[in-house]
């Protein structure tokens, strides 16, 4: 048996919460606030800190259930203990499974907002996940409401030419970890009243459930021994290690 301590994004939390339960290892989950990728250095400061403070006795590896996340985990040092990091782009990766699963529905809809009860529940907005970019057009437009009142922020957009300019669809994954009615009633106001289309998926946690059991294939996560750093490799394997 295995001990491991996890560091992720509370969006990923009832997820990795309810596999830690049923892993044959012992996992530490330690969570840190959705939104951070917003600012890749201060979520790379806080997770190296969160690495730096697990004792060589704490743990036999790191587990990072994060993707590269705006650059937010290049840079990351493994100290005295293994780092062990999923082979992704973002969380969306980790909500669907798999990078085949991301990139398929990255090809045919790239201007996508996702949402998951997950999310929501731990969000103060019904601001989604951006497939490519975080969701700061969202958050300006309910700044311009809040000021302005509706019909002025819509113009303002529009002249702007911000709004709508990348996003054409909204997709709600359903995780099956939380009363998904109301939220997924968020996410079909929001895409009704953008003119977007909307899509229901069920999620996989294949890939955190292969995170936390220990089951570290090198094709979709990457292992960083200590006194290596993580940094940006290829298009296929998107990150490698190298010492420092």
């Amino acid at each position: 048996m295995n001990r491991y301590v996890a560091l992720t994004c509370s969006a990923l939390a009832r997820g990795l919460y309810a596999l830690a339960a049923t892993s044959p290892n012992i996992v530490t989950v330690h969570l840190f606030d959705q939104g951070l990728h917003n600012t890749p250095r201060n979520l790379r400061n806080l997770l190296q800190s969160g690495i730096d403070a697990i004792q060589p006795d704490q743990a036999d590896t790191i587990l990072l259930a994060y993707g590269i996340c705006g650059t937010s985990t290049l840079g990351l040092v493994a100290r005295h203990t293994p780092l062990v990091i999923p082979r992704a782009h973002d969380c969306i990766t980790l909500y669907l499974g798999s990078r085949q699963n991301y990139d398929q529905e990255f090809s045919a809809h790239p201007g996508t907002y996702w949402y998951s009860a997950d999310y929501l529940e731990r969000s103060n907005s019904s601001i989604g996940l951006g497939a490519s970019t975080p969701g700061m057009i969202d958050s300006v437009y309910e700044e311009y409401v809040e000021r302005f009142g509706k019909d002025n922020a819509d113009y303002l957009m529009e002249v702007m030419g911000e709004w709508g300019k990348h996003y054409t669809r909204a997709v709600f994954i359903d995780t099956g970890q939380a009363d998904t009615q109301n939220y997924e009633a968020v996410a079909r106001d929001q895409a009704q009243r953008r003119g977007w289309l909307f899509e229901r998926k069920e999620g996989n946690r294949r890939l955190l459930e292969m995170l936390v059991n220990g089951q570290w294939n090198e094709d979709e996560f990457l292992v960083v021994p200590p006194g290596h750093v993580v940094r940006q490799a290829g298009p296929d394997n998107l990150i490698e290690s190298v010492p420092l």
